[in-house]
C-alpha cells in the first residue's frame, strides 16, 4: 500500500515526489521581505522584521512534548501491557451501572473506533478522485492522481459521528490523516477540514499528539517525533471515564467519595478545566516546560500543563466567527454566565452520563430553573423551545461543513462578527508568573507564522529574548526563537538558536530538521545534510525530512544515496495490500456495455448501468416500446430496420453535440420527436391560443416575482406545517403498509424505515417478493428468479432521499445551492419552487403548495448516455401521525409509466429488525454476457 510501483530506471523515486512533493517544498524559504530593525536593548539574537512567506521544513514542535526522549526503533518499543481491564468504563460499571450505560451514548464514548464497513463514495477536485469502498479485508479509500493509483487501508475512524467522521491510517507506525471526512448531514463524503480547495489532496497530513490528545481516550506518542506511535497506538481508542474523572487505581482500592475526582466539586478554574482540556483550543496551546498534553489530569487547572490563547475581542465587538473548538469562549461571553459569578458551567446543562430522551423539554427545564418571572406578551409560552431562538445552530467556519450550537445565549441572535487581522491575543487564563513571559512570547510567534504577522513574530522574539537567561535549558523557548529568526531569513542567529535547542534535546527529529532548515537557508548543503540524516535515522518516516533530503543528495549528484532513501521511503509507506486483484476489480466501477451485453455498435466505453437508462430516455421520446426496435427476448438481434435507423440517428445526433455544442448535450432525441415517432417537420398555421396562454403567463410571472419567498423562508414554512423540527426528530423508524397499483395490477406493499438512512420496500407479487433495500451506504433490488442487482449513480442518490426520515430537516444541509423559480400550478393549486443543485448532478425539484407549505411534488431527474429522464413523484392525502402530517399517497410518474401507492397504516417508532438491510449473497458472480438491447 502506499506508493504504486513506476517503471522507468529509478521505480519508487517518482513515485515518493508524487506523495511527498505536493506538501512539502525543500526550496529554501522565501520571506516577501526581511530585515533588520533597531532596537536600544541589547538582545543575545539579532532582533528582526519578519513577513511570512512559508516554511520549507522548518518544525515548530507544536503539540509535542518539550522534554527530552528518544524514539527507539520498533524492537526497542515495549508493548504497553494490555492484559489487565483498562481502566475506563468496564471497571466502573460493577458500582456506576446507570452512569456507565449512559456514558456509553455520549458521543464521547465514540471519540475515535477501528475502522470496519464505512459508507461508500467518491470525492472528486480539479486533479485528483478518491473512492471510498469496504471490502472483507477492510475498509478503503482510492486515490488516482496525475495516472497514478495508490490505495489506502484505513485504520481508525475519528468522530463519533454525530456531525462528521475523519480517517486515520497507520503507516509503519506512524498516523496520518485521510484528506476526506464523511459529513452525516450532507449524507456524503467531502474534503476534510484544512483541505478545502486544495486541487491534488493527499494523504501525508501527520496526526501529532495535541490532535489524539481530545479525540482518543490514550493515544502512546512516541516523544521526540511528530506523528510516530507505538503498536498499538491506543492503550484505550475512545475517550473514557478517566478522562474527567482522573485515575481509577486510587478508587478501587479505596471506593469513596474523597478517592475519585467528581468535576462539579471543583473550584472554577479546576472544574472548568474538565471540560476545557477539549472544548477550548482557542488560537494556540503552549505547554509549559518539560510537559506534554497527556500530562493534564483531572483536578488540576489547564495552566498547570499549557496556557491556551484566544483572540482579544474589539472594544464593542461580540467576538470571532464561530468556530466549532470556542464552546467556552461562547459561553462565557454570555450574560448568563457574567452574571451567575461562576455558577453556570457546562456541566450546568451537560451530563455526559445522561443523554435527553426529550432535549426540548430537558434544555428548556435548565433555562427555567432561573429565568422563573413572567415572559412579556410577545414572547412564546414557557411550552417553547429555547434553544432555537436562543442557542441557534450555525455553520461551523472550521467545522467542515457542518453546524453547531451557538453557545453565546443572546437574547436576539445575531450575525456573528469577523476579527481584524491585527487582532490581539491573550491568555484564557493566565499561567504562573514566571511563565507568563515565555509562553506569550511562544504563542506570539507560533501564531504570527500562522497568520504572516510580522508585528506578531517580532513581539515574540522580544520577549523570549528578555527570558532566554531564565529559561536557558528550555529547547522550545530557543526552537521559536530559532523559527522566529529564520523567517527573518536570519540565517547565522537561527543555526545558533536551533543549535542550542539540539543541545537541550538532543533526540529530537523535528529539532534536527529546524537546524537543516537553518543551515540550507544560509547555503551550508553539508551541514543542512548531516542534520537531515539523523532525522531520518531516527525516524525514518519524518517527510519533512526525507523529501528534502532526497533533493539534496540529487544536487550533491548523490544519486545512490538518494535512490537508496527512496526506496526506504516507499517501503515504510507502501504497506502491502491483502486485497485481490478479483476484489479489487469486483469494487471497481461497473462493466463497459461492450463486456456485460452482446452486439454493442453505438454505446461502446458506457458504463453497463447506464444501457438500460439509454433505452428508457429513446422509448420516452419516440413514445414506443421495446419491441418496436427489437425482437422479443432476442434483444441483440439486428432483424427490424428501426433498430438500424436509431443507430444511425444516435451516431448523428452525438455528432451534433460534439461538432456544434463542443461536446456538451444539447441536441437529444426529444429535442425532435418530443414523444412522437416522427418528428413534425411542417409548422403548424393555427398558434393563436397557444401565445395568449404564454403571454397570460409570463404576466403572471413577472407580478409574482416580486412578492417569492426565499429558500429559507419556504423550507421553515415546510417543516412547520408537517408539525416542527422536535416532531419530525422524534421519529426514528416507521412502517408503512398499503398498496401499490402498477399497469392495472394492485399488489400489497410495505414499507420500513429506520433512521439513519435505511430503507426497505418491499412488493408483494403472484410470483414472489420484489424487494429495494438501501442500508445507509448501499443499495439493491431483488426480484423472483433474478439475481441481485446493486443501485448504482442516480438511482442510489434517489433511495438515500427516500430513506431519510428526516428529510425535510436535511434539505439545506444536502443542497449546497437553494434556488427559489417560478410558481406553478399543480391540477388547480399554486405551488412554490426550489431547484437543488449538487455539483455534477442533475438537479432536484420540490413544489410547496402556496396555502399549507406542504411538499406536494418531487422531480428528480437521472443521468442517461442519451439525456435526462425525469422522475415525478406527487405527495398527496397527508394525516397526522403521532403529531407529524405524513403523505398516505404517492403517484410515481416515469415517461410511459406511473405508479400509486396508496397507505392503509402508518406506524412510527416501532422496532424494526436489522437484518431486514442485510445484503443477500447474489447468485450473479459469474461474468456473463447478456443479450444487447442497443439499436
Amino acid at each position: 500500500m502506499g506508493i504504486p510501483e513506476d517503471k522507468d530506471e529509478e521505480p519508487t523515486l517518482s513515485r515518493v515526489w508524487h506523495l511527498m512533493g505536493r506538501r512539502y517544498n525543500s526550496s529554501c524559504p522565501k520571506p516577501v521581505n526581511a530585515g533588520r530593525i533597531r532596537d536600544t536593548k541589547p538582545a543575545p539574537l539579532l532582533l528582526l522584521v519578519v513577513l511570512f512567506a512559508g516554511l520549507s521544513i522548518v518544525s515548530s514542535g507544536r503539540g509535542q512534548s518539550s522534554g527530552k526522549a528518544s524514539a527507539p526503533s520498533d524492537s526497542e518499543i515495549p508493548t504497553p501491557q494490555l492484559v489487565r481491564e483498562p481502566a475506563g468504563a468496564s471497571r466502573c460499571r460493577f458500582c456506576h451501572a446507570s452512569e456507565v450505560e449512559g456514558y456509553a451514548r455520549s458521543a464521547m464514548a465514540h471519540s475515535l473506533r477501528r475502522a470496519s464497513q464505512e459508507p461508500d463514495g467518491t470525492v472528486e477536485t480539479p486533479e485528483a478522485r478518491i473512492t471510498m469502498y469496504s471490502s472483507p479485508t477492510g475498509y478503503w479509500q482510492r486515490l488516482q492522481s496525475g495516472g497514478d493509483l495508490t490505495r489506502y487501508r484505513i485504520d481508525y475512524v475519528i468522530g463519533s459521528g454525530n456531525h462528521a467522521s475523519g480517517y486515520l491510517l497507520d503507516l509503519a507506525g506512524h498516523l496520518f490523516q485521510s484528506p476526506v471526512a464523511y459529513y452525516k448531514t450532507r449524507h456524503a463524503y467531502g474534503l476534510a477540514p484544512g483541505y478545502e480547495g486544495r486541487p491534488n489532496p493527499d494523504f501525508t497530513r501527520p496526526v501529532a499528539e495535541a490532535c489524539l490528545f481530545c479525540h482518543s481516550g490514550t493515544a502512546l506518542h512516541i516523544s521526540g517525533t511528530t506523528n510516530q506511535y507505538r503498536s498499538p497506538a491506543f492503550a484505550a481508542e475512545a475517550i473514557t471515564c478517566e478522562r474527567c474523572h482522573g485515575s481509577a487505581e486510587k478508587h478501587l482500592s479505596d471506593p469513596r467519595a474523597g478517592t475519585i475526582i467528581n468535576p462539579a466539586k471543583l473550584g472554577p478554574a479546576a472544574r472548568d478545566s474538565t471540560c476545557e482540556q477539549c472544548h477550548l483550543l482557542g488560537v494556540g496551546r503552549v505547554l509549559n516546560p518539560g510537559k506534554t498534553f497527556g500530562d493534564f489530569r483531572p483536578g488540576q487547572s489547564l495552566e498547570d500543563v499549557f496556557t491556551t490563547y484566544r483572540n482579544v475581542s474589539p472594544p464593542g465587538g461580540d467576538g470571532e466567527k464561530f468556530k466549532v473548538i470556542s464552546h467556552v469562549e461562547q459561553l462565557a461571553r454570555s450574560s448568563c454566565a457574567r452574571k451567575s459569578n461562576g455558577r453556570l458551567w457546562c456541566g450546568t446543562c451537560h451530563d455526559p452520563h445522561n443523554k435527553p430522551v426529550e432535549p426540548v423539554e430537558f434544555f428548556r427545564s435548565k433555562c427555567l430553573s432561573c429565568h422563573m418571572a413572567k415572559f412579556p406578551d410577545s414572547h412564546p409560552g414557557k411550552e417553547s423551545d429555547c434553544l432555537s431562538c436562543h442557542m441557534p445552530r450555525r455553520d461551523a467556519n472550521d467545522g467542515g461543513h457542518t453546524a453547531f450550537t451557538d453557545h453565546r445565549i443572546q437574547r436576539r441572535p445575531e450575525a456573528q462578527q469577523a476579527l481584524p487581522e491585527n487582532t490581539d491575543i491573550a491568555a484564557w487564563r493566565e499561567p504562573a508568573p514566571d511563565l507568563q513571559k515565555r509562553n506569550l512570547g511562544i504563542a506570539y510567534v507560533n501564531v504570527g507564522a500562522e497568520r504572516r504577522s510580522s508585528p506578531f513574530i517580532v513581539r515574540g522574539y522580544r520577549m523570549l529574548t528578555e527570558v532566554q537567561d531564565q529559561f536557558s535549558t528550555d529547547s522550545a523557548v530557543f526552537t521559536a526563537m530559532g523559527t522566529a529568526l529564520l523567517l527573518g531569513k536570519q540565517s547565522t542567529e537561527a543555526e545558533l538558536a536551533f543549535e542550542r535547542a539540539l543541545q537541550l534535546d538532543p533526540d529530537s527529529v523535528a529539532g534536527e530538521t529546524n537546524a537543516a532548515s537553518a543551515y540550507l537557508q544560509a547555503g551550508d548543503i553539508d551541514k543542512a545534510v548531516s542534520h537531515l540524516e539523523r532525522a531520518v535515522s531516527m525516524d525514518p518516516l519524518h517527510l519533512p525530512a526525507d523529501v528534502p533530503l532526497i533533493d539534496l543528495y540529487k544536487r550533491q549528484g548523490n544519486v545512490a544515496k538518494a535512490a537508496e532513501l527512496t526506496g526506504k521511503v516507499s517501503a515504510a509507506m507502501d504497506r502491502p495490500s491483502d486485497e485481490t486483484e478479483a476484489e479489487i476489480s469486483q469494487r471497481s466501477s461497473p462493466a463497459m456495455t461492450e463486456a456485460s451485453f452482446k452486439n454493442i455498435q453505438v454505446l461502446k466505453g458506457v458504463s453497463s448501468d447506464q444501457l438500460i437508462p439509454a433505452m428508457r430516455f429513446i422509448t420516452a421520446s419516440l413514445g414506443v416500446e421495446c419491441n418496436y426496435c427489437h425482437v422479443q427476448d432476442h434483444f441483440d438481434k439486428d432483424d427490424k430496420k428501426p433498430k438500424q435507423i436509431a443507430r444511425d440517428m444516435m451516431r448523428m445526433m452525438l455528432a451534433i453535440d460534439k461538432e456544434s455544442f463542443s461536446g456538451n448535450r444539447e441536441v437529444t432525441c426529444y429535442s425532435c420527436h418530443r414523444g412522437s415517432l416522427k418528428p413534425e417537420a411542417i409548422p403548424m398555421v393555427d398558434r393563436e391560443v397557444e401565445p395568449k396562454a404564454q403571454a397570460a403567463t409570463v404576466s403572471g410571472l413577472e407580478k409574482t416575482l416580486v412578492d417569492l419567498p426565499t429558500t429559507d423562508q419556504l423550507i421553515d414554512n415546510y417543516i412547520r406545517a408537517l408539525g416542527g423540527a422536535v416532531a419530525i426528530e422524534k421519529v426514528t423508524s416507521r412502517r408503512e403498509q398499503g398498496t401499490t397499483t402498477l399497469g392495472g395490477q394492485t399488489m400489497p406493499i410495505e414499507v420500513f424505515d429506520q433512521d439513519p438512512d435505511k430503507q426497505v420496500v418491499i412488493r408483494h407479487m403472484t410470483s414472489g417478493d420484489s424487494i429495494t433495500v438501501f442500508n445507509g451506504h448501499e443499495g439493491w433490488s431483488t426480484m423472483p428468479g433474478r439475481p441481485v442487482r446493486d443501485l448504482h449513480g442516480d438511482e442510489l442518490d434517489a433511495a438515500r432521499i427516500d430513506a431519510d426520515l428526516h428529510f425535510p430537516l436535511h434539505i439545506k444541509q444536502d443542497c449546497p445551492e437553494l434556488q427559489v423559480e417560478y410558481p406553478e400550478n399543480i391540477g388547480d393549486r399554486e405551488t412554490y419552487v426550489i431547484s437543488c443543485r449538487k455539483v455534477g448532478q442533475p438537479p432536484v425539484k420540490l413544489y410547496f403548495d402556496k396555502q399549507s407549505g406542504r411538499l406536494d411534488r418531487l422531480v428528480q431527474f437521472a443521468e442517461s448516455p442519451l439525456g435526462l429522464i425525469p422522475t415525478r413523484i406527487d405527495y398527496d392525502d397527508y394525516r397526522i401521525v403521532d403529531g407529524v402530517e405524513t403523505s398516505y399517497r404517492w403517484t410515481v410518474a416515469r415517461p410511459g409509466e406511473s405508479s400509486t401507492i396508496q397507505l392503509e397504516q402508518v406506524q412510527q417508532n416501532v422496532p424494526i429488525d436489522g437484518a431486514r438491510f442485510a445484503k443477500p449473497a447474489s447468485s450473479a458472480g459469474e461474468s456473463r454476457v447478456i443479450p444487447s438491447p442497443d439499436k
